[in-house]
């Protein structure tokens, strides 16, 4: 990348988002354990009061009834072509697999974090965003003080998604091996899979933890696709080539974690008639 490219890229990133915080050394860590609860609690109430109830008709156009992927970038997504796209209505991109995006799909970006975003911003601009357009550019937050880093023109580019739903949990830390309470954090509450109904179609809905995928589903469950297919959703540690990033592998654990909430999330969507396939698993 050449230097005026990247000065124009670095802009992009000031003009959207305020500085994401690095938890770099202890003092940091102590400040956000400080300050969390607050700007979790506040950052979530302001969430609330900025979604409304209006759903894009956009939504239910493009995956009412039809057959929705959501791609995410794991390794899996190197061993399909264009044509596995093609068999596909409306294709919902996680974070970093937005670089796969086929010309023939109605494309859509999803995240709950904006640790991606920043990256996507500084490589490839928001002309990408922009493209898409506000209402395909889904933002469900999970880390509910995210709220304060988005800046309005930042806020601009994104539909956001609400929590249903918010619980006081424990952030857990670690000092070396021993994980320790770290910190309260006003947060999204997970479901019971076990007595779960499909919300109604809407802006609120649970917000899961382990992968931006698995609330993808929620997505376009909740907006009337009937088969749900996924790639590059492998729940390992590997990216794809493809979606290549500079933030560090997730740890693994996360992902596995995902992997046993993606069965149960699917066995309860099944009672609503939704299928989910997990093609990842099978190439």
């Amino acid at each position: 990348m050449n230097a005026g490219a990247s000065a124009t890229n670095s802009a992009s990133r000031q003009r959207y988002l305020n500085p994401i915080p690095k938890l770099d050394s202890p003092l940091t860590h102590a400040l956000w354990g400080l300050t969390n609860p607050w700007l979790s609690y506040t950052g979530g109430k302001a969430l609330h009061d900025h979604v409304d109830d209006l759903t894009p008709d956009v939504w239910e156009r493009d995956m009412a009834g039809r057959r929705v992927l959501i791609v995410g970038s794991g390794p899996s997504l190197d061993a399909v072509d264009d044509a596995f796209f093609a068999g596909f209505d409306a294709v919902i991109h996680i974070n970093f697999a937005i670089r796969r995006a086929q010309a023939q799909n109605a494309n859509y970006f999803f995240t709950t974090d904006l640790g991606p975003v920043g990256e996507l911003l500084d490589t490839i601009g928001g002309e990408t965003f922009v493209g898409l357009g506000q209402e395909r550019c889904i933002y469900a937050p999970i880390f509910l003080d995210q709220w304060h880093m988005v800046k309005p023109a930042g806020r601009a580019l994104f539909t956001f998604l609400r929590y249903d739903s918010a619980v006081w949990t424990t952030q857990t830390g670690s000092i070396g091996p021993i994980r320790l309470p770290y910190t309260l954090r006003y947060a999204p509450r997970q479901p019971d899979w076990s007595c779960f109904d499909l919300p109604r179609r809407g802006r609120a809905l649970p917000i899961l933890c382990h992968s931006s995928a698995l609330t993808a589903i929620l997505f376009a469950a909740m907006n009337g696709a009937r088969d749900i297919g996924l790639i590059g959703c492998d729940f390992s540690t590997g990216r794809a080539k493809s979606a290549q990033s500079s933030q560090a592998d997730p740890q693994g654990q996360i992902f596995f974690a995902a992997a046993q909430e993606f069965r149960k999330m699917a066995a309860a969507l099944a009672r609503s008639n939704v299928t989910v396939t997990n093609h990842s698993w099978t190439i």
